[in-house]
């Protein structure tokens, strides 16, 4: 305590006192300054912590990004890994699209399943006779034509080697069998026999001749069947001109290829009335299969950038029609139909076929569903265990209805097989819905579910109309005789050839 001495009526401080009133006063200000820098020092750190805490936002937003990015490039590896994986399947995989060797994998019981397996591929046989089996015996080919060809002993044999008188012929022959292939090429001389009269009748005027040879281009030096031989192997077989010509020369016969092109150009003004009654025949049917693909056509045409155009096949039940033309457009298959057509049409899905209106209907195709998960069995290691299963549902589907089309002419039978079928289409949609609502299927499954979630309609056509196929198969069948083509001559060099092209193929694949 502060001790104060009072003098009379005055009270004064002792220096023990003054000197703690100073160092309260000293630490007061040295408190009161520590508080200021403090305060000083908490606002700095306060916008130093405000900063660090709108870097730490800033640094979340880009984590956030980088995930982000780094999911997206993900499935963009991904996504390029399984197209080299079908780039790989394309180039050197297998062409076929059989599944009966494929083996789920990962699945329960994956061992007593590799155990069947091997079992099975150990008792499988390979294709054709078997070793040890009865045999048929040659084929006769009694169909051909026969020519017999004479054989005798030389002239030195036909003697006895020690006398020398000569031998006879003994009755009978030993006769042995044999095909022969002969390609050769003729001159045909045509003479005309003249003839006059011997009467003095008057009624024929002057020499009589035969009459000419009809030819299919007048005074042409080519037979009609050197022309049809030449068609054949241009637009069925599929051999370029200057391979014919090759074939010709070896024969002996040089043609220069001008003579044959300007022969081809004057056939085709001559089929094009065939070709068009093909057509008329076509748009008079009320089902088709139909499918396009390239053809190449080296010509400017008015409108069109690039040589690329596009072949066209229709399918009725009675005819085939080739379709040559510039787009790919649902304009196309409009024209060919006309505005009145009704009917139903075997199709992929390429979207021009949905424009066609209300009375024509679409049977998409199963092929190519399938086609889906079998490319998934192929470029996703992963998710073979799924694209196997899906592809065996679907050959149930296709087993089912070949049951059910097995006693089309059994009414009771084929009710039941008829169910039986509409059973196993409703499974197909109950599972592609369970699948679609789990959140963690990959892109490549769900969007297979999904493209055949969209034209399921068209898809379960042919269950209503049993005479509708599955399938678009024929159509693809009948395109691939010209992608031979395409492959070995590249296209048509011209419009004139073009339409040629289009007519021969429809009048050759009709015929056949």
């Amino acid at each position: 305590k502060a001790s104060v001495v009072y003098y009379g009526s005055m009270a004064t401080e002792s220096p023990d006192t003054h000197r703690e009133l100073v160092e309260l006063r000293r630490q007061i200000n040295y408190w009161r300054a520590q508080h200021t820098r403090a305060v000083e020092r908490q606002a700095i750190w306060k916008e130093k912590a405000q900063q660090l805490e709108q870097m730490v936002r800033q640094q979340e937003a880009q984590i956030t990004e980088l995930i982000q990015q780094n999911e997206t490039l993900t499935q963009q590896i991904q996504a390029l890994k399984a197209k080299v994986a079908q780039l790989q399947q394309q180039m050197f995989g297998r062409k076929s699209e059989q599944t009966k060797d494929l083996v789920p994998e990962n699945h329960a019981g994956d061992q007593e399943a590799c155990n069947t397996s091997e079992a099975t591929s150990e008792s499988k046989n390979n294709r054709g006779k078997q070793p040890g089996s009865k045999g048929y015996g040659r084929r006769r080919r009694s169909g051909l034509p026969a020519e017999e060809i004479l054989h005798e002993l030389p002239k030195a044999e036909q003697c006895c080697p020690v006398c020398g008188k000569p031998c006879s012929v003994f009755p009978g022959s030993e006769d042995s069998k044999e095909i022969h292939w002969e390609v050769r090429l003729v001159r045909h001389i045509h003479k005309r026999t003249p003839y006059r009269p011997t009467c003095n009748c008057r009624a024929v005027p002057g020499i009589m001749t035969a009459p000419p040879v009809p030819k299919l281009i007048p005074k042409g030096m080519f037979s009609c069947s050197f022309w049809v031989h030449l068609l054949l192997e241009k637009f069925l077989f599929q051999r370029p001109l200057y391979r014919v010509r090759q074939v010709l020369a070896l024969e002996g016969l040089s043609v220069s290829q001008g003579t044959l092109t300007g022969g081809l150009k004057r056939i085709g003004e001559l089929l094009q009335p065939l070709y068009a009654g093909i057509l008329e025949r076509s748009r008079a049917a009320d089902h088709w299969h139909r499918d396009e693909t390239r053809w190449m056509v080296f010509a400017e045409m008015e409108g069109k950038v690039g040589y690329r155009g596009w072949l066209w096949v229709v399918v009725p039940h009675d005819s085939c029609a080739y379709l040559l033309e510039p787009t790919r457009s649902a304009q196309v298959p409009q024209n060919h139909l006309g505005e009145e057509a009704e009917g139903i049409i075997n199709a992929d899905r390429y979207v021009v076929y949905k424009s066609l209106g209300g009375k024509i209907r679409i049977a998409f195709c199963w092929s190519q569903v399938r086609r889906d998960f079998v490319r998934i069995h192929d470029v996703h290691k992963r998710l073979r265990p799924w694209a196997t299963t899906w592809i065996e549902r679907i050959n149930a589907l296709f087993a089912q209805n070949a049951k059910r089309l097995e006693v089309l002419a059994n009414p009771e039978a084929f009710c039941l097989e008829d169910q039986a079928l509409r059973q196993a289409a409703a499974s197909l949609v109950e599972v592609r819905e369970e699948e679609l609502a789990d959140e963690t299927l990959p892109p490549a499954p769900r969007k297979a579910l999904k493209s055949m979630r969209t034209p399921w309609e068209g898809l379960t056509l042919f269950v209503d109309y049993p005479q509708i196929p599955m399938d678009n198969n024929e159509s693809e069948r009948r395109l691939r005789n010209p992608v031979v083509g395409r492959k070995n001559y590249y296209g048509s060099g011209s419009i004139w050839s073009g339409l040629l092209t289009a007519a021969t193929f429809t009048i050759f694949q009709t015929l056949l």
